[in-house]
């Protein structure tokens, strides 16, 4: 129970993160983004180089931290990687691909819908 809380905190405070990263996409403050995503990461426990270079089942395995919790945190990189798409130009379209095929997967195994998901998706396909 108490693994179970603290994945659904750890799951809320970088929630909140990217929340904060998208609302200063376009605004001058936007240049702290690229220090909020490497945090992210780093609470993740993980780095883009990681993430291009990993298949995504070794990703959700990395991910679980022996909770459960892979495709939840998973879900959250994948945020965070077309969120570094829009900031890192030499990357941007590795970096939409592997968080497309993330997401793709998590929509595949996960049991909950997902809206927000859905239209994310749909977002990559342009």
């Amino acid at each position: 129970m108490l693994k179970r809380d603290f994945l659904m905190v750890q799951i809320e405070e970088l929630g909140k993160v990217i929340a904060q990263i998208v609302g200063q996409r376009d605004t001058e403050a936007a240049n702290m983004n690229p220090v909020l995503v490497q945090g992210a990461y780093q609470a993740l426990k993980i780095d883009t180089n990681y993430l291009l270079n990993t298949a995504v089942p070794d990703i959700i395995l990395r991910l679980d931290a022996g909770d459960g919790g892979g495709l939840q945190r998973m879900e959250i990189a994948a945020r965070l990687m077309i969120e570094e798409a829009c900031f890192s130009p030499d990357l941007h379209t590795a970096l939409r691909l592997k968080a497309k095929e993330m997401l793709q997967h998590i929509q595949a195994n996960d049991t909950t819908f997902s809206i927000e998901r859905n239209a994310l998706l749909d977002e990559l396909e342009q």
